[in-house]
């Protein structure tokens, strides 16, 4: 397993973790070279990534768009639309070479449904799942598989469990979809069931 922590995100790590299991790589996201720097860094630790989970968890003031500072958004926009940009660029790459490889797109909120997000995180989320509506129209390799995941939940455990049972179905190699968890339930859910 390999995670991604930008240098603001104040996480006590070194750049590289000991762990057998765990690999942390440390990387600037507005730098598409930073970006493939995390591929190759994990790609040399494990020999292969045949699975990249992205999560968009975007923490943010609570604050009007007039109220937010010039440089808050220069940042927001350099974390989480450029840095997610280039890292998907950059996996997308690795599958196509290899013709094979699954890509979740997590977006995550940790607010009720119904909550409308202040501007600043609006936008970011609204370019998230914009980029990655259009990776599922134009994903192209039989087998690069590219999947959404959304989620209000504070059930953290059980939405990771949700994200890699529906990532290993090999049953349902299905591509260009957005699952929510939890599933939507319903009158009409029972019936498609």
């Amino acid at each position: 397993m390999a995670a991604t922590c930008s240098g603001g995100a104040g996480i006590d790590t070194p750049l590289v973790s000991e762990g057998e299991d765990l690999l942390v790589v440390e990387w600037n996201r507005s730098s598409p070279i930073s970006a493939k720097n995390v591929v190759l860094t994990t790609l040399n630790r494990f020999d292969r990534i045949d699975e990249t989970l992205l999560l968009l968890t975007p923490k943010l003031e609570q604050k009007l768009l007039q109220e937010t500072a010039t440089e808050t958004i220069d940042r927001a926009v350099d974390a989480w639309i450029k840095g997610s940009l280039f890292l998907m660029k950059t996996v997308l790459l690795l599958y196509g070479r290899k013709q094979e490889g699954s890509l979740a797109l997590i977006n995550h909120v940790l607010q009720a449904a119904t909550a409308v997000p202040p501007p600043l995180e609006g936008a970011l989320r609204g370019s998230f799942r914009a980029t990655a509506e259009a990776i599922f129209a134009g994903i192209g390799e039989q087998n690069v598989l590219a999947n959404g995941f959304e989620s209000h939940s504070t059930k953290i455990e059980e939405l990771a469990d949700f994200i890699f049972d529906t990532m290993n179905r090999k049953a349902v190699r299905a591509t260009g979809k957005w699952h929510r968890f939890p599933p939507r339930s319903g009158i009409l859910s029972a019936l498609k069931g």
